[in-house]
Protein backbone atom coordinates (compact mmCIF):
# COMPACT_ATOMS: atom_id res chain seq x y z
CA UNK A 1 0.00 0.00 0.00
CA UNK A 2 1.20 3.27 -1.06
CA UNK A 3 1.33 6.15 1.34
CA UNK A 4 1.51 9.45 -0.66
CA UNK A 5 2.05 12.75 1.24
CA UNK A 6 -1.99 14.43 0.00
CA UNK A 7 -3.04 11.31 2.39
CA UNK A 8 -0.84 11.85 5.23
CA UNK A 9 -1.95 15.65 5.24
CA UNK A 10 -5.50 14.81 4.99
CA UNK A 11 -5.30 12.19 8.19
CA UNK A 12 -3.88 14.97 10.03
CA UNK A 13 -6.48 17.34 9.28
CA UNK A 14 -9.08 15.10 9.61
CA UNK A 15 -7.67 13.98 13.41
CA UNK A 16 -7.04 17.48 14.20
CA UNK A 17 -10.45 18.54 13.08
CA UNK A 18 -12.17 15.49 15.12
CA UNK A 19 -9.95 16.65 17.83
CA UNK A 20 -10.88 20.09 17.95
CA UNK A 21 -14.98 19.27 17.88
CA UNK A 22 -14.78 17.11 20.75
CA UNK A 23 -13.30 19.33 22.54
CA UNK A 24 -15.84 22.25 22.10
CA UNK A 25 -18.52 19.50 22.65
CA UNK A 26 -17.03 18.31 26.23
CA UNK A 27 -14.80 20.54 27.48
CA UNK A 28 -15.24 24.43 25.79
CA UNK A 29 -13.82 25.94 28.29
CA UNK A 30 -10.37 24.38 28.07
CA UNK A 31 -9.60 24.27 24.23
CA UNK A 32 -7.77 27.06 23.79
CA UNK A 33 -5.80 26.09 26.50
CA UNK A 34 -5.36 22.04 25.09
CA UNK A 35 -4.89 23.56 21.19
CA UNK A 36 -3.95 27.31 21.78
CA UNK A 37 -6.61 28.46 19.53
CA UNK A 38 -10.74 28.70 19.42
CA UNK A 39 -13.25 30.63 17.04
CA UNK A 40 -15.80 32.26 17.56
CA UNK A 41 -19.07 33.20 15.14
CA UNK A 42 -19.86 37.47 16.20
CA UNK A 43 -23.24 37.69 16.84
CA UNK A 44 -23.13 41.39 18.39
CA UNK A 45 -22.38 45.27 16.36
CA UNK A 46 -20.13 46.36 18.79
CA UNK A 47 -16.81 45.93 16.75
CA UNK A 48 -18.28 47.02 13.43
CA UNK A 49 -16.57 48.14 10.85
CA UNK A 50 -13.72 46.42 12.12
CA UNK A 51 -15.31 43.50 12.85
CA UNK A 52 -19.07 42.07 11.44
CA UNK A 53 -21.94 40.11 12.92
CA UNK A 54 -21.55 36.73 11.51
CA UNK A 55 -17.66 37.05 10.99
CA UNK A 56 -15.57 34.49 12.58
CA UNK A 57 -12.87 34.98 14.87
CA UNK A 58 -9.75 32.99 15.51
CA UNK A 59 -8.34 33.81 19.24
CA UNK A 60 -4.73 32.60 20.17
CA UNK A 61 -3.59 32.33 23.80
CA UNK A 62 -1.40 35.04 24.66
CA UNK A 63 0.76 36.15 27.29
CA UNK A 64 0.19 38.83 29.73
CA UNK A 65 3.16 40.86 29.22
CA UNK A 66 2.59 40.49 25.26
CA UNK A 67 -0.65 42.36 25.72
CA UNK A 68 -0.55 45.74 24.48
CA UNK A 69 -2.87 48.74 24.19
CA UNK A 70 -5.57 48.11 21.33
CA UNK A 71 -5.24 44.45 20.68
CA UNK A 72 -8.32 43.07 20.41
CA UNK A 73 -9.13 40.21 23.29
CA UNK A 74 -11.62 38.25 23.69
CA UNK A 75 -13.08 38.09 27.65
CA UNK A 76 -15.76 36.73 29.59
CA UNK A 77 -17.97 38.65 31.39
CA UNK A 78 -21.15 38.66 32.98
CA UNK A 79 -23.99 40.05 29.87
CA UNK A 80 -27.29 40.89 32.01
CA UNK A 81 -29.65 40.47 28.35
CA UNK A 82 -28.19 36.53 28.74
CA UNK A 83 -28.58 36.22 32.37
CA UNK A 84 -24.87 34.25 32.52
CA UNK A 85 -21.37 35.15 31.76
CA UNK A 86 -20.40 34.96 27.71
CA UNK A 87 -17.62 35.50 25.58
CA UNK A 88 -16.89 39.23 24.48
CA UNK A 89 -14.57 40.43 21.49
CA UNK A 90 -13.23 44.35 21.87
CA UNK A 91 -10.48 46.72 22.30
CA UNK A 92 -7.91 47.03 25.01
CA UNK A 93 -8.56 51.10 25.49
CA UNK A 94 -6.37 51.08 28.39
CA UNK A 95 -4.05 48.52 30.61
CA UNK A 96 -4.36 50.49 34.62
CA UNK A 97 -2.31 49.09 37.76
CA UNK A 98 -4.71 49.30 40.63
CA UNK A 99 -3.07 48.21 43.68
CA UNK A 100 -1.21 46.25 42.32
CA UNK A 101 -3.65 44.16 40.00
CA UNK A 102 -3.63 44.91 35.92
CA UNK A 103 -6.86 45.82 34.69
CA UNK A 104 -8.22 46.16 31.30
CA UNK A 105 -9.99 48.87 29.87
CA UNK A 106 -12.11 47.68 27.12
CA UNK A 107 -14.08 49.37 24.59
CA UNK A 108 -15.91 48.69 21.51
CA UNK A 109 -15.05 49.65 17.67
CA UNK A 110 -17.10 53.37 17.67
CA UNK A 111 -16.50 54.11 20.82
CA UNK A 112 -14.16 57.27 21.45
CA UNK A 113 -10.57 56.96 23.16
CA UNK A 114 -11.51 57.34 27.00
CA UNK A 115 -15.44 56.17 26.72
CA UNK A 116 -14.38 52.24 28.56
CA UNK A 117 -17.07 49.63 28.49
CA UNK A 118 -18.21 49.38 32.25
CA UNK A 119 -18.79 45.80 33.30
CA UNK A 120 -21.14 44.41 36.00
CA UNK A 121 -21.76 41.09 37.75
CA UNK A 122 -24.69 39.39 38.49
CA UNK A 123 -25.33 41.37 41.74
CA UNK A 124 -24.76 44.52 39.65
CA UNK A 125 -21.40 45.21 40.99
CA UNK A 126 -18.90 47.11 38.71
CA UNK A 127 -15.70 45.15 37.94
CA UNK A 128 -12.38 45.14 36.23
CA UNK A 129 -11.26 43.04 33.51
CA UNK A 130 -8.10 40.84 34.22
CA UNK A 131 -6.03 38.77 32.96
CA UNK A 132 -8.13 35.82 33.93
CA UNK A 133 -10.71 36.88 32.45
CA UNK A 134 -8.90 37.24 28.96
CA UNK A 135 -9.31 33.53 27.05
CA UNK A 136 -6.80 35.24 24.07
CA UNK A 137 -6.42 37.76 21.59
CA UNK A 138 -7.54 37.95 17.75
CA UNK A 139 -5.48 36.24 15.39
CA UNK A 140 -7.39 36.27 12.31
CA UNK A 141 -11.13 37.27 11.15
CA UNK A 142 -12.68 35.02 8.77
CA UNK A 143 -15.56 37.50 7.33
CA UNK A 144 -19.27 35.72 6.73
CA UNK A 145 -17.80 32.08 7.84
CA UNK A 146 -20.36 32.19 11.06
CA UNK A 147 -23.45 31.74 8.49
CA UNK A 148 -21.82 28.24 7.45
CA UNK A 149 -20.37 27.69 11.42
CA UNK A 150 -23.99 28.10 12.47
CA UNK A 151 -25.82 25.72 9.65
CA UNK A 152 -23.01 23.15 10.51
CA UNK A 153 -23.99 23.68 14.50
CA UNK A 154 -27.65 23.38 13.81
CA UNK A 155 -28.45 19.67 13.92
CA UNK A 156 -31.77 19.97 11.37
CA UNK A 157 -29.34 21.57 9.36
CA UNK A 158 -27.19 18.71 9.62
CA UNK A 159 -29.70 16.01 8.58
CA UNK A 160 -30.80 17.80 5.50
CA UNK A 161 -27.23 18.71 3.78
CA UNK A 162 -26.88 14.77 4.76
CA UNK A 163 -30.11 13.78 3.32
CA UNK A 164 -29.83 16.02 0.05
CA UNK A 165 -26.05 14.81 -0.21
CA UNK A 166 -27.15 11.43 -0.09
CA UNK A 167 -30.04 12.07 -2.69
CA UNK A 168 -27.12 13.44 -5.38
CA UNK A 169 -25.45 10.73 -4.29
CA UNK A 170 -28.39 8.13 -5.97
CA UNK A 171 -29.10 10.47 -8.75
CA UNK A 172 -25.22 10.58 -10.30
CA UNK A 173 -25.19 7.01 -9.18
CA UNK A 174 -28.52 6.26 -10.89
CA UNK A 175 -27.81 8.44 -14.48
CA UNK A 176 -24.28 7.41 -14.40
CA UNK A 177 -24.67 3.84 -14.94
CA UNK A 178 -26.62 2.99 -17.71
CA UNK A 179 -23.90 5.39 -19.52
CA UNK A 180 -21.06 2.21 -18.10
CA UNK A 181 -23.35 -0.37 -19.77
CA UNK A 182 -23.56 1.65 -22.84
CA UNK A 183 -19.55 2.24 -22.72
CA UNK A 184 -19.11 -1.80 -22.17
CA UNK A 185 -21.36 -2.94 -25.35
Amino acid sequence: MKISIKNIIFYIFIFFITTYIILEVFIPNKTVDILGFKTYVVVSSSMEPDIMVNDLIIIRKVEEENLDISDTITFFVYIPELGRENAVTHYIGDIQEIDGEVMYKTQGALKDPGDYDVWKNEDNEVIDITYEDIEGRVALVVPNMGHVVNILRDPISLVLIGVNGFILYLLVKTFKSPKKEEDKK
